[in-house]
């Protein structure tokens, strides 16, 4: 079976380091290809072999991404002619919806964020038309998180079979081991609060920040945050930071292929996000053995750290409630212990795998009866 995945770009993000890693995994029984819209990004081809990659296009085109990498990744596609597609996060499925128009491969789509968000009534109407058209017009469709399969978008689309919720994972035997690496930006005497995502509203840095000002006036830390953003919302946070007058102790670090240093040199792992579906980065933490703190509107954080058995859950929108959190994670941590175990990645790669034969089939069976 030929089987492409897409995604958007190659940013160092959860969504696209989950499917650089099912490429790699079904190459071993299949053909598999990672083709994302743009090159732009940190990871690119050496990372994803043995599996095959490919760009439709360099970088972004246009004032509006999405739609211009429709007519480039339309021609990629018409060349690979894969008998499957999986769609590997929410942020690409438009260009790929409108770049298969009438070819007729089935496309299964993963949906990995909340349908509802706070303040936005309009714009969750809109997503929920959007995310069933989607499903009914598809191979088939991937929730990541319980609260999504619980939706009354995503519920009956599960209970007819059309839909399955298939948790994340990581690999645990590629997670590599403890070599004593700091990263430079870690080091130093003051423990370190770490954060993990892309600078954007969604993720809620802004909470993360009055947090650890709180956090500040009895302890000595430092808050680094991993991932890219416009420099516009990059100088917001730090303007943020500076008005709560701890800007010489929040660092804005950029991105990297290895989170894992990193979260063994922090001494909280932060994640205060205002939705989420469910998050890479918090089993990755999990996986580096670091204590959590996670926002009560994280996803499906509650059912990963099973309702602060391995980590706490907190009202990230409550600073003094987010930092008396980390404060207990820094002086007598839950620890997350081995529930990393229970999201191990080979588990959730065979129940995709089977997603993308039983879309396959369908589409053939159906060509065969036309």
């Amino acid at each position: 079976m030929r089987i492409a995945i897409y995604v958007q770009d190659m940013r160092a993000s959860g969504v696209v380091r989950t499917m650089i890693a099912m490429a790699r995994a079904f190459e071993e029984t299949d053909e598999a290809m990672l083709v994302a819209g743009y090159a732009s990004g940190i990871f690119g081809a050496a990372d994803v072999a043995p599996a095959g990659f490919v760009a439709a296009a360099e970088r972004p085109k246009g004032k509006v991404p999405r739609l211009g990498a429709v007519p480039p990744l339309r021609r990629t596609l018409r060349e690979l002619r894969p008998g499957v597609i999986l769609s590997g996060g929410n942020f690409g499925h438009f260009s790929l919806w409108a770049a298969t128009r009438g070819l007729g491969v089935p496309v299964v789509y993963v949906f990995s964020n909340a349908m509802e968000r706070e303040g936005q009534p309009w714009r969750n109407r809109w997503r929920r038309f959007w995310s069933g058209l989607l499903v009914r017009g598809s191979g088939g469709a991937i929730v990541v998180g319980a609260n999504l399969a619980r939706s009354g978008v995503f519920a009956p689309h599960i209970a007819s079979g059309k839909a399955v919720l298939i948790p994340n994972g990581i690999d645990l035997v590629t997670v590599p081991q403890a070599d004593g690496t700091v990263p430079a930006a870690m080091a130093g005497p003051e423990p370190v609060i770490l954060s993990i995502g892309r600078l954007q509203p969604q993720k809620n840095f802004e909470a993360l920040i009055d947090a650890v000002a709180v956090v500040r006036k009895t302890h000595a830390v430092r808050l680094v945050v991993l991932g890219a953003g416009t420099d516009d919302y990059r100088a917001a946070l730090i303007a943020r930071a500076e008005a709560r007058g701890i800007a010489g102790h929040v660092l804005f670090a950029g991105t990297t292929d290895n989170v894992y240093p990193w979260l063994r040199a922090a001494r909280v792992f932060a994640l205060a996000s205002r939705w989420e579906g469910s998050s890479i980065a918090l089993l990755e933490a999990m996986a580096a053995g670091t204590p959590i703190v996670a926002s009560r509107t994280a996803g499906d954080a509650a059912d990963v750290l099973d309702d602060g058995r391995y980590g706490l859950i907190a009202d990230a929108e409550n600073p003094q409630a987010f930092a008396a959190a980390l404060l207990r994670q820094i002086d007598d941590p839950v620890m997350p212990g081995d529930r990393a175990q229970a999201y191990d990645a080979p588990v959730m790669m065979r129940a995709y795998h089977a997603m993308l034969t039983k879309a396959a089939a369908g589409a053939r069976a159906r060509a065969a009866r036309a």
